[in-house]
């Protein structure tokens, strides 16, 4: 049977609207962004602080703030209400990377006043005790060597190394020997310095009214203010230094059974007009399951695990990322692989059809989060954290619609040189080759 014949065709992506929403700055400069998606009775929180200040570097010491941050409030005012949280089903969780401290929740609606009763005590009355700061860093070290051992960080921490030198600003993951060294006054000032409203932003989707939400957040937070009296200006964090080597070398790992692969060139900003032509061409190359790469490295040659094409933010710049895992003997092979496709994006401009899936994946894609609650709230917090305002979301597709085939030809033409792709090649190479070679 002919597929066609009983399939309706795809019609137009259908626009995605903004929530309602209420968009508030508080007295002690907190942003809150409250947005009603009723789809369940739950509401779905994310709380963004910027880490990536000159003044505070250290990634152990901000490791040990986001493991002690939540549940250890000043002493004596936990009980009933943290319990409750607990039993209700909701919660809460601090994560950090080298940019940001964030702090990720969800539950009922109707218990959002208790969620964030506790998580204003936690930011505005810490209890970074000498007791409290060594526990979670006991307990932090005997995790480490487990994380740092995965071969995806290895990879990364190599690629930084290569290009920039030492870059503690781009560390997602301290070294024990730093992790040991921390102490709760180090802890008490990364706080004193960064966990502050006047840097925050605060989202809120679910099944809730917008304004009273943002009431009901002022009521809360009302005693976490900024230490001291200096204004905070977002000044976008440090500027990403301009690579030391341009050269893809390799990097012995003896006795690794995989190779990981890893090319970056720099990018556009997300706010810039051409950033939506080099998206559809990024996922024409390797964005998707049915690119280019993977079409050709993974499904016909059989070379990676994985290999894709994304985007990936050093510090303050977007950079174009190819990588691909592949078994050790295969690493060269694999390379070759990546960059004949690199040069076939020039050679072999994107086809209308190619396109066209491409914009159909993205506007699914988009529409898919603007379904759900977690997505909304991811979205709206995306957009923050790079600059744009909300109402960039509900553009989003307009941007799509509107690429032709020609700016998608450019954009390939202009990004996808493989000259200007720069890294490293990781593993336990059978066969020792220079960095020359590869060029």
């Amino acid at each position: 049977m002919n597929r066609s014949s009983v399939l309706p065709p795809i019609g137009p992506p259908v626009p995605v609207a903004l929530p309602p929403l209420a968009d508030v700055r508080l007295e002690n400069g907190l942003r809150v962004i409250a947005a009603r998606h009723a789809s369940t009775p739950m509401t779905e929180l994310r709380l963004a602080i910027p880490l990536h200040v000159e003044s505070f570097a250290d990634a152990a010491v901000q490791e040990v703030l986001a493991a002690s941050l939540l549940g250890h409030t000043a002493a004596g005012e936990q009980g009933p209400a943290d319990d409750g949280l607990a039993a209700s089903g909701s919660l809460l969780s601090a994560t950090r990377s080298a940019r940001w401290l964030g702090v990720a929740g969800s539950g009922p609606s109707s218990l959002l006043p208790l969620q964030l009763d506790v998580l204003a005590r936690s930011l505005a009355r810490p209890r970074f005790t000498d007791d409290v700061v060594r526990a979670v860093t006991v307990r932090a070290r005997g995790q480490l060597a487990a994380t740092r051992a995965q071969p995806q960080l290895i990879a990364s921490e190599a690629l930084v190394e290569h290009l920039y030198g030492p870059l503690p600003q781009m560390q997602d993951v301290p070294r024990e020997a730093d992790l040991a060294a921390v102490g709760h006054e180090q802890v008490r000032l990364a706080h004193r310095q960064c966990v502050r409203p006047d840097r925050a932003a605060l989202i809120l989707v679910g099944d809730l009214d917008p304004d009273l939400a943002v009431e009901q957040v002022a009521r809360a937070f009302a005693e976490w203010e900024a230490a001291g009296t200096t204004t905070w200006e977002a000044t976008g964090g440090p500027l990403l230094p301009q690579p030391r080597a341009r050269t893809i070398a390799r990097v012995p790992r003896p006795g690794a059974t995989q190779t990981q692969i890893r090319l970056v060139r720099p990018g556009l900003a997300r706010t810039d007009p051409g950033f939506a032509a080099l998206t559809l061409a990024n996922i024409v190359f390797g964005g998707y399951f049915s690119s280019r790469l993977v079409a050709e490295v993974r499904e016909r040659h059989g070379l990676a695990y994985r290999c894709e094409s994304i985007f990936r933010d050093h510090l303050d710049q977007l950079v174009v990322a190819v990588e691909a895992d592949t078994a050790t003997e295969h690493g060269r092979r694999t390379l070759d692989h990546l960059r004949a496709q690199l040069r076939r994006m020039r050679t072999e401009p994107p086809t209308s059809a190619e396109i066209e899936a491409a914009r159909r994946y993205v506007t699914g894609m988009t529409a898919l989060a603007a379904s759900s609650q977690q997505g909304w709230a991811s979205s709206l917090m995306l957009a923050l954290a790079t600059g744009q305002e909300p109402e960039r979301i509900s553009r989003i597709l307009d941007d799509f619609t509107a690429v032709t085939e020609d700016d998608v030809a450019a954009a390939a033409g202009r990004f996808f040189d493989p000259d200007d792709f720069h890294g490293v090649v990781i593993g336990d190479s059978p066969t020792p080759f220079e960095t020359e070679k590869f060029l």
